[in-house]
């Protein structure tokens, strides 16, 4: 008896999973009037003894806040998660490298912001990986790198391997860029700020 409700339970988890992320590629209609968060990729990977979640192969994640583009994606859910009230303040600091300002002064600054993708309040964390793309929606900011890493308990989004981050200002290149959904406040190691007018390489959002 046992085993059969642990049976049902497992079932009903891969279709609550299922429910939640997409398993159709969004046309260009859909992309336009998104309202939630569909996640496509090649291969699909879910355990709920450990609950993680892989996508692999052209993952494309469509949001009503940003889109994320990368070759691999793992989400890890923490069920017994309790979100933090405050994001740890960034170190304001020029030395060293040490870059740190606000992205947007017209973002208003709200310790409640939405889930990260969308994807509810039960995401510990989630990590990008390969040729990884995030276009910020509400100011068209574009980031690019090799390796995106995002903690749902700080709400600290840390983008590293090469990473860009292209602006109206210019380009800023750095060993880090880190930013805070928070606060909205980017920092980055060993800066270097780019006004030439240089754009990010541009991808489909279907990924091709």
């Amino acid at each position: 008896m046992k085993n059969r409700t642990k049976l049902v339970m497992l079932f009903c988890s891969i279709y609550l999973i299922q429910g939640v992320f997409g398993a159709e590629k969004p046309n260009k209609t859909d992309i336009k009037q998104v309202k939630k968060t569909i996640i496509t990729g090649e291969r699909f990977t879910f355990n709920p003894v450990k609950n993680f979640a892989i996508y692999e192969g052209d993952v494309v994640v469509i949001d009503p806040q940003m889109d994320l583009l990368c070759n691999k994606l793992t989400i890890y859910f923490d069920s017994k998660k309790k979100v933090s009230k405050e994001a740890p303040p960034l170190k304001q600091n020029v030395k060293g490298g040490q870059i740190t300002g606000k992205e947007d002064v017209s973002v208003k600054k709200d310790s409640k912001v939405a889930p990260m993708v969308g994807l509810g309040g039960n995401v510990g964390s989630i990590i990008a990986e390969g040729d990884v793309e995030i276009i910020n929606k509400k100011d068209k900011t574009r980031a690019i790198g090799g390796h995106a890493h995002y903690t749902a308990k700080t709400e600290i989004l840390t983008l590293t391997i090469n990473p860009k981050l292209f602006t109206k200002q210019g380009v800023l290149l750095g060993r880090t860029i880190i930013y805070s959904r928070k606060t909205g406040e980017l920092s980055a190691t060993q800066a270097v700020l780019e006004s030439d007018g240089v754009k990010a390489p541009q991808k489909k959002p279907n990924g091709k």
